[in-house]
């Protein structure tokens, strides 16, 4: 999911929304996966919470894939 949000490009930013980084965290979904004590310019740092994202949202990788080929987003 990562290449199809972000390309793998640590610094993508969505001009439509406030979506950035490699999970194209929107800021509301920010705050609740660290918020200001995450360094959201560190790509390792933005690659945890994602991770984390994922598991709490679908449970698997695998999961949060089948509902993004269904929706386009995750």
């Amino acid at each position: 999911m990562v290449a199809r949000e972000s390309s793998f490009n640590s610094n993508a930013k969505n001009p439509k929304s406030t979506a950035a980084g490699l999970f194209q965290f929107l800021d509301g979904t920010r705050k609740n996966y660290g918020g200001n004590s995450v360094n959201w310019s560190d790509p390792y740092e933005q690659a945890k919470a994602g991770l984390k994202y994922i598991k709490d949202r679908y449970g698997t990788p695998q999961k949060a894939l089948e509902f993004w080929d269904k929706n386009k987003w995750y």
